[in-house]
């Protein structure tokens, strides 16, 4: 079993949306986690900082670890304008969203196809829906049992590690 954890899907908009199954005796969550991406170009810096300040994502030594937040904020400053530019090409924004969104209603029908009932959550490390909002709405929901499915191709401590380590760090 595990707590009730993280998110639903958050709408640009800002309002929360999330996919629920009609309630049952055993209250079942599937949390899907994902990097997140910038979903508008004035995204981007922000997004790139939220990166960049990941300590599995830079590793500096313990001595140092107070220069995070201010080394992130110079290279995602840096590095945004040309971020932009790759982004533009692309429609503006990451697609990342809306792809897992889309994962997220597709594996809630299937498993309704199943008689599986469960609600589903987005969970994104670096962008909204941050895990951090899904894994509230998840305590809202009263989820008594989680499944939490990376969508990371591979395992890599600054991917799914890194995901995995604000899960564990929340439950502490």
């Amino acid at each position: 079993k595990t707590h009730c954890s993280a998110g639903g899907v958050l709408p640009y908009s800002g309002s929360l949306v999330h996919l629920h199954s009609p309630v049952s005796e055993e209250r079942i969550g599937v949390m899907l986690l994902n990097l997140g991406g910038p979903e508008t170009l004035n995204d981007v810096q922000p997004f790139l900082f939220n990166l960049f300040a990941d300590p599995d994502i830079i590793r500096l030594p313990r001595l140092f670890r107070f220069l995070q937040g201010p080394l992130a904020q110079l290279i995602s400053v840096l590095r945004a304008p040309k971020s932009k530019e790759g982004y533009a090409a692309i429609g503006g924004g990451s697609p990342l969203r809306r792809i897992t969104d889309d994962q997220a209603n597709a594996l809630k029908v299937a498993l309704e196809t199943k008689g599986i009932s469960a609600n589903v959550y987005v969970a994104m490390r670096y962008w909204h829906p941050f895990t951090e909002e899904a894994v509230h709405q998840i305590k809202r929901d009263c989820i008594k049992k989680l499944v939490v499915l990376p969508l990371y191709p591979q395992y890599s401590i600054s991917t799914s590690g890194s995901s995995i380590r604000v899960l564990q760090d929340m439950f502490r």
